[in-house]
C-alpha cells in the first residue's frame, strides 16, 4: 500500500462522515494544506499525524490501510461499536455513532445520535429527507414554524431543507436513530 492509497482511504472516510477538509484538519491539529497533501498522496505522514486524523474522524488507523477486496453487500454494526462521526451537530456537542459508515454507495446515512444535558440547541438545514425514531429521552423539535415534543417511541419524517432545531428537555440524555436520506 502506498501514500496515495492511504490518502484516498482517508478522503473516503472523511467524505462519508460529511466532514470538511478544514474541520477535519482543525480537529487533527494540522493545516488544511497538510491534510489535502496527505489525501492526494503528495506527502507521507508520521503515524502520530495519521492517529490524529483517525481520532478527528472517529476512525481507526487500520481503516486508512484497508484494501477493499470486494464490494460489501452488508455492514454489521454491533451495539456501541459504530465509529463516532463528525457531523454538523458535533459543534453543539451531539454525538453521532455511524451505523453503516463502511457500506459503499449508500443512499441512507443512519446514525445513533445522543444529546447530553448541557449540549447547546442545534439549528440545521440541509437537503434530502430525514427520519428520526426516538429511543429514549425527551426532545423539543422545531421544524419550520412548528414546535413539538418527542419521547421514546415517537417517529418523525420531514424535509430537512426547512430550518429545524433540537433542544433536550430535562436532565436525561436523549438517544435517537437519525437517518439522512439522499433525495433522488
Amino acid at each position: 500500500m502506498d501514500e496515495r492509497s492511504i490518502g484516498e482511504n482517508i478522503r473516503q472516510i472523511r467524505l462519508a462522515a460529511k466532514a470538511s477538509l478544514t474541520e477535519t484538519a482543525k480537529r487533527a491539529g494540522i493545516t488544511k494544506s497538510t491534510l489535502s497533501k496527505i489525501e492526494t498522496g503528495q506527502i507521507s505522514s508520521p503515524i502520530s499525524t495519521l492517529l490524529s486524523i483517525a481520532s478527528a474522524l472517529g476512525a481507526h488507523l487500520s481503516d486508512f490501510v484497508r484494501e477493499e477486496t470486494a464490494e460489501k453487500k452488508y455492514v454489521l454494526t454491533r451495539k456501541g461499536e459504530g465509529p463516532l462521526v463528525v457531523r454538523d451537530g458535533s459543534r453543539f456537542g451531539y454525538a453521532y455513532e455511524g451505523l453503516a459508515s463502511n457500506f459503499p454507495g449508500r443512499l441512507v446515512e443512519p446514525f445513533l445520535l445522543t444529546i447530553q444535558p448541557g449540549d447547546k440547541t442545534g439549528c440545521f438545514s440541509h437537503g434530502g429527507h430525514e427520519f428520526v425514531y426516538m429511543l429514549s429521552g425527551h426532545v423539543e423539535w422545531s421544524v419550520g414554524p412548528d414546535t413539538f415534543e418527542m419521547r421514546e417511541g415517537d417517529f418523525l419524517y420531514f424535509d430537512p431543507s426547512l430550518t429545524h432545531k433540537t433542544r433536550l428537555i430535562g436532565k436525561t440524555p436523549a438517544r435517537f436513530l437519525c437517518c439522512f436520506i439522499e433525495k433522488r
